[in-house]
């Protein structure tokens, strides 16, 4: 390899780039109190109230996700695998989310309500569905938070990098959340790939920290280039409205549909059966790994099939205000978006992990 692979992943995970650098930043704290962190899980459907598995809205906090499902399980002796949900959750946040429970059709709602009201939950819908809720099955989640300890005039610049980020769109980075305390799941991934193979779900998850960091390289890089807010030869294109994708051959002519928001470029998650960009951009992937001495088969025997994946977010819905506590920004990100990617073009901090 012509790089220490985790040395220096790890060093330029911590110095992405920020679309909105042009611009003062307005520093503060996120999450200073669970309560800042507001986020509704959005589904892509709903449940149409009738069938084996019962769909539970409700509103927590405190919990991960993993044990307000076994919670949810305990009072019908449920097991693991008769309990559904569609993501994971912040812990220490208000999260409003759906689980699905496989309970008999004997049992009405009003009995299944009732065994369930003395969990500490804020219950807002039980409805019946025909099929579980399955990891993946997200829409959209929409976000309410503050940024606290922010200066007087913090609300004109903050005012300028969401207009900013309007017009240019937001970098889709994966945020510091995918890469644990201290970015050591990127050693945990380079272990393992060094190892050549992946053991169970863990280290599986661990697989795809690897993907996830190699995106953002790429995504970097693509930046530092000036070819953020452009389309080169050969991208990878998905529709936004059919999410139908093509190679870019005819560069004017996309490079209209983009200016229209009808189509985004995609980015790499490397894996064997990813489907690549072709021409210039694909140049540019494979200069990636070809770099760490790796091609895409080096992730056959991890099992790591590859994907593409959205490399330009559109924040129609962004909203700032100024509240007693500092600033709350109010926006919608599409399943598999972090919020904090959005926040640090306000706050100019780094892609880091919490201590």
């Amino acid at each position: 390899m012509n790089h220490d692979l985790s040395t220096y992943i790890k060093e330029n995970l911590s110095q992405l780039p920020f679309i909105t650098a042009d611009l003062p930043g307005v520093g503060g704290v996120i999450k200073a109190a669970p309560e800042h962190f507001q986020v509704e899980e959005v589904l892509p459907y709903a449940p149409c109230g009738e069938g084996e598995h019962v769909f539970v809205r409700l509103r927590r906090q405190g919990w991960n996700t993993a044990d307000v499902g076994k919670a949810l399980g305990e009072p019908f002796g449920l097991k693991n695998a008769d309990i559904g949900w569609a993501g994971r959750k912040d812990k220490n946040a208000v999260t409003t989310q759906s689980f699905s429970l496989h309970l008999p059709m004997s049992l009405s709602i009003n009995e299944i309500e009732s065994k369930l009201a003395a969990l500490p939950f804020e219950f807002q819908d039980l409805r019946r569905h025909k099929n579980k809720l399955k990891t993946g099955h997200v829409a959209a989640n929409r976000f309410s938070t503050i940024l606290s300890q922010v200066p007087q005039n913090a609300m004109d610049a903050a005012a300028a990098i969401a207009d900013s980020l309007r017009k240019s769109g937001l970098p889709n980075y994966y945020g510091a959340q995918r890469f644990g305390i201290q970015l050591r799941n990127v050693d945990r991934a380079i272990a393992i790939l060094r190892r050549g193979k992946a053991r169970g779900k863990k280290e599986g998850f661990m697989v795809s920290v690897l993907q996830s960091a190699l995106f953002n390289l790429w995504l970097k890089e693509r930046m530092e280039r000036d070819d953020f807010g452009t389309l080169i030869m050969g991208d990878l294109v998905q529709k936004t409205d059919t999410g139908g994708m093509f190679v870019v051959e005819d560069l004017q002519e996309a490079a209209h549909r983009f200016a229209e928001r009808k189509i985004i470029y995609t980015g790499p998650i490397f894996g064997y059966k990813m489907r690549p960009a072709g021409d210039q951009a694909g140049r540019h992937e494979r200069r990636l790994l070809e770099s760490f001495g790796l091609g895409v088969e080096a992730f056959r025997p991890l099992r790591a099939a590859g994907s593409r994946r959205s490399a330009v977010l559109h924040l129609e819905d962004l909203t700032v205000e100024p509240t007693a506590e500092g600033l709350r920004f109010r926006f919608t990100l599409p399943s598999g978006a972090y919020a904090t990617t959005l926040l640090r073009e306000f706050t100019r901090e780094p892609i880091k992990s919490e201590a």
